[in-house]
């Protein structure tokens, strides 16, 4: 065992970040765990210690030191191990920020609103023999610094997106590297409108200038230290230069003008009062380049353009090496799809969505600088026809956060829908979980967030995305008496109070916490999370029954395919119903927060609230005689999901989804709400197989229908794309949007069989299927990371092995299919036996070998060319011999034997009995099996 990583926070030596609290989290690797481990904390700063723990039991390798933090101090954590024969010591650090302390700088930048790219210029001396430097920096719109022309941090579109006029985040950058030469520097900061100034939002088509203010600036101090540790400190002010940009327009929409030939003209400097009424140390995480992706195809279109495919849809920009003379104008402009051989950029509505570049006629790498793009072709206007594609290449641009989770499978077109579900993660989460990075809208929508939350922290460490994000969220609903926009910042659009959208203020803080064991997002919205709650009570007791959310202005299950709705937006689900599941899971979230907390009186009057909506909302949505009154998929699927439903009915409502499903042919029709629930709803309540047979559907609609259609991210519709590639023009179609990617959380939890119940305690339950021939996971808990892999070993299915690796301080109770027992090396353990950590390789054999088979709701092509098995059949099923008379085998063979049987009742034939449907799935299990022997 070693120790791996040490975090602060949930990440990595953060510099200048917002510590309302410090928590200090170590992992390890290897599996030989002491069983006697103890721990030691020793924080030191400026060589002094300033906290030193005892040495104490390692029940987890977590610290939360009391520390009163000084501003701009580094401080190095000594995270040391021990047992018997094992002693290890890791270091690591972090460096506070500005904190309360302000050090003379002045807003600065252009009172003119017709300039669009600034420049703040300032010389610098610095002496000889500078020990250390800082620059803490934060600008309006978008900003980059340079000095010396080096771009200072590895960061773009800073300072990120937030409510300007509420709070603007100031970061640390460490330029020690950049000043170690004496002499003249040149401080630049470089400023652009982005989410601040630009088109933004969709209450105004195409989005409205000047949300939150219509002027550049920036405000700045560059600290240096010599080695006699004499510190100076300059800042913005009224002796700095402001000049002109070549970059003369950008924009998140628009795009970008660059011009290099473009001489530097000088403006009138201005000074500003505070834009907003915060400015404090950073929370967002920064936005960098990750992947880089080289042009997999060069396209000459019909119409005789060049396009430039990278493989991959996306969000960020294309760099290029510039070879152009001087003076020449060149453009890309960016899409997701080609439509009859042109690059379409339909989708993108009133987005420009382009970069036009002027060149200096040197050679240099040229990319965007303050906007950022949607695309997987780039289509070149204006360069040479022999371009060389080494030239170009394109960069994925989100927030920096640890990849922790992945699954394969031995089928690849589920291997490429989970990276499709990354792909879509990757390119909407930029400072803010956008809805989608390509056309004119790219906000931080709430009800995608929500959906998609469990699934996204499985995937990568999100903690510290949400925490932001959830203060956004926080922000907006101290300015709106606790009522959630639908999209944070609320930019232009106040329109909020909506079930499940506006239900992220509860879901992520507790996903958050769940996921991690982090208090810290739980403490910093505890109150939003309340008072949301207490929005939709308050709104409740205006009508006829307090604990239920009627009559609302709701959008319903967003999306789905059964729909009543004459704009085909929402299904036929109940808004009232959906409302009503989620103000008592809301309900539900804030006591168990509450309880956590330690808060009793708060816990107790949440929970009796939960506990009255949930009784409510039986009288409400329940007969008498326990069925509901409505059969909608997401209906079913959401009350089996939130425990919504009379004693002893759970069977019943399942049958119900089931008989539903059927009259479906087995296909989904769920929109946004509905889609996350549909699988995790049967899986969990004994339909497994039909789970697996519904997620492996490839034709329309279904999620491997976008991967046969050439997606390489999530849709927005299920038919962006139709069967002969063409994309659906209504206006409102992304092809880069991870809502319904939310089906991975099932494939994490139901068939790899991660199932977290605390965050140091899991059940490993894996769903085998013989739909699979083996299945590989992995994510991480709070303290390390948990894999599962299972493998059926054989054709017969009755050879099993499952690979388990548990972290330590993490418990797991095993829970194999088809076991009473298994095996690890020459050892039994009844099904069920809880593991501590370490690594695992176990073999049993089912009690009923794992075999692909029919049954009765398979449709009919699958097996009615099959002579020897639809003979037998006959004997079995009432109304064969109907099928077989001439063209009604072909009408029907879309149809399952099940649903068939429901609608036969209307000619007269008796439906299937429960005894005649065993019958005919032992006769396909018997048939699979000699199968397999053959």
């Amino acid at each position: 065992m070693k120790i791996n990583t040490i975090s602060i926070n949930q990440m990595q030596t953060p510099i200048g970040y917002k510590f309302d609290q410090i928590t200090i989290h170590c992992s390890v690797v290897g599996m030989d765990y002491p069983t006697e481990l103890e721990k030691k904390l020793t924080i030191q700063a400026a060589d002094k210690v300033v906290y030193e723990s005892e040495w104490q039991a390692a029940t987890s390798l977590d610290f939360q030191p009391a520390l009163d933090l000084a501003p701009r101090t580094r401080y190095v954590v000594h995270v040391s191990l021990r047992a018997a024969d094992y002693t290890e010591t890791k270091a690591t650090y972090f460096e506070t920020g500005l904190m309360d302390q302000r050090l003379g700088a002045h807003w600065i930048g252009s009172a003119d609103a017709s300039v669009h790219g600034l420049q703040l210029v300032k010389q610098v001396t610095i002496p000889r023999g500078i020990k250390q430097a800082r620059l803490y920096i934060s600008g309006l719109g978008l900003y980059e610094a340079y000095i010396d022309g080096h771009k200072v941090g590895a960061e773009y579109l800073a300072p990120g997106f937030t409510n300007y006029n509420y709070y603007t985040q100031i970061a640390t950058h460490d330029v020690t590297d950049l000043l170690t030469e004496a002499g003249v520097h040149t401080l630049t900061i470089s400023l652009g409108d982005g989410w601040f100034r630009g088109k933004l939002g969709i209450k105004q088509h195409g989005g409205k200038m000047n949300q939150y203010g219509n002027a550049l600036m920036a405000v700045a101090a560059l600290c240096f230290t010599d080695e006699a540790g004499v510190e100076k400190v300059i800042t913005t002010d009224a002796t700095w230069k402001c000049m002109r940009s070549r970059i003369s327009h950008s924009g998140i929409y628009y795009g970008e003008d660059l011009d290099e030939t473009v001489s530097l003209t000088e403006l009138p400097l201005a000074q500003f009062e505070q834009p907003a009424k915060y400015l404090f140390d950073r929370l967002s995480l920064p936005i960098t380049t990750h992947e880089k992706l080289p042009v997999v195809k060069k396209i000459m279109t019909p119409s005789g353009t060049t396009v430039l495919d990278f493989g991959q849809n996306m969000a960020g920009w294309v760099t290029f090496t510039n070879r152009l003379p001087r003076g020449s104008k060149v453009a890309l402009e960016y899409g997701e799809v080609l439509q009859d051989g042109e690059l379409y950029r339909g989708n993108l509505r009133s987005a420009r969505a382009t970069f036009t570049y002027v060149s200096d006629g040197t050679t240099h790498r040229v990319r965007p600088h303050f906007t950022y793009f949607g695309f997987r072709y780039v289509k070149l206007i204006d360069f040479p026809k022999n371009i060389n594609v080494t030239d170009f290449s394109a960069w994925a641009l989100y927030s920096d956060m640890k990849s922790i989770g992945n699954i394969t499978t031995n089928d690849p077109l589920v291997n490429r829908l989970f990276k499709n579900v990354l792909w879509g993660q990757k390119s909407n989460f930029l400072d803010v979980p956008t809805d989608c990075p390509q056309r004119d809208e790219r906000l931080g929508w709430t009800g995608d967030a929500a959906i998609f939350a469990q699934t996204a922290s499985y995937n990568m460490n999100t903690f510290s995305f949400n925490r932001k994000f959830m203060f956004d969220v926080a922000v907006e609903q101290s300015l709106h008496n606790g009522k959630v926009p639908l999209y944070c910042p609320a930019v232009d659009e106040h329109d909020g109070g909506k079930a499940v959208w506006s239900d992220v203020a509860t879901i992520i803080p507790w996903v958050t916490y769940t996921r991690t064991g982090d208090l810290a997002v739980l403490k910093q919205n505890f109150g939003a999370m309340m008072s949301w709650v207490d929005w939709v009570h308050d709104y409740a007791k205006g009508t006829r029954n307090e604990f239920l959310w009627l009559d609302g202005d709701q959008l319903g299950d967003w999306l789905a395919l059964d729909t009543e709705d004459i704009l085909h937006l929402k299904g036929r689900t109940p808004d009232d119903l959906i409302a009503s599941a989620y103000y008592y899971y809301s309900a539900k979230i804030v006591a168990q927060t509450a309880k956590l907390l330690q808060a009793k009186h708060e816990s107790e009057y949440y929970e009796l609230l939960a506990n009255k909506i949930h009784d409510a909302f039986i009288n409400e949505f329940f007969t008498g005689s326990g069925r509901l009154l409505t059969d909608t998929q997401t209906a079913l699927a959401l009350c089996l999901e939130f425990d919504l439903y009379p004693a002893n009915t759970q069977q019943s409502l399942t049958g119900e989804l089931v008989k539903r499903l059927e009259k479906d042919c087995n296909h989904l029709t769920t929109g946004f709400v509905g889609t996350p629930v549909l699988l995790p709803a049967l899986s969990k309540n004994g339909q497994h197989e039909l789970a697996c047979q519904i997620f492996l559907n490839d034709d329309y609609p279904s999620w491997l229908y976008q991967v046969k259609h050439g997606a390489t991210t999530i849709w927005e519709r299920w038919n962006s794309i139709d069967s002969n590639g063409k994309i659906a023009e209504n206006g409102m179609n992304s092809l880069n949007h991870y809502s319904t990617g939310a089906v991975m959380q099932w494939a994490y939890e139901q068939l790899i069989g991660i199932q977290p119940i605390t965050p140091t305690q899991v059940t490993i339950q894996p769903g085998i299927t013989a739909k699979f021939r083996q299945v590989a996971g992995r994510t991480e808990l709070a303290n390390g990371q948990v894999a599962v892999a299972w493998q059926i070993m054989n054709i017969q299915g009755d050879q099993i092995k499952v690979t388990l690796d548990i972290p330590y301080g993490a418990t797991a109770t095993v829970n194999l299919p088809r076991a009473k027992n298994w095996q690890i090396a020459d050892r039994q353990y009844k099904n069920g036996t809880q593991l501590q950590p370490g690594h695992y390789e176990i073999m049993y054999t089912p009690t009923k070998a794992f075999v692909d088979q029919f049954t009765v709701y398979t449709p009919l092509s699958a097996y009615n060319q099959d002579k020897t098995l639809t003979t037998q059949l006959a004997t079995l099923v009432p109304f064969w011999s109907f099928l077989t008379l001439p063209g009604n085998m072909q009408n029907f063979q879309a149809y399952s034997l099940l649903q068939l049987s429901h609608e036969m009742r209307g000619i007269g034939f008796p439906e299937m009995t429960p005894a005649q449907i065993d019958k005919i799935n032992q006769l396909f299990a018997h048939v699979a099996l000699a199968n397999t022997k053959e």
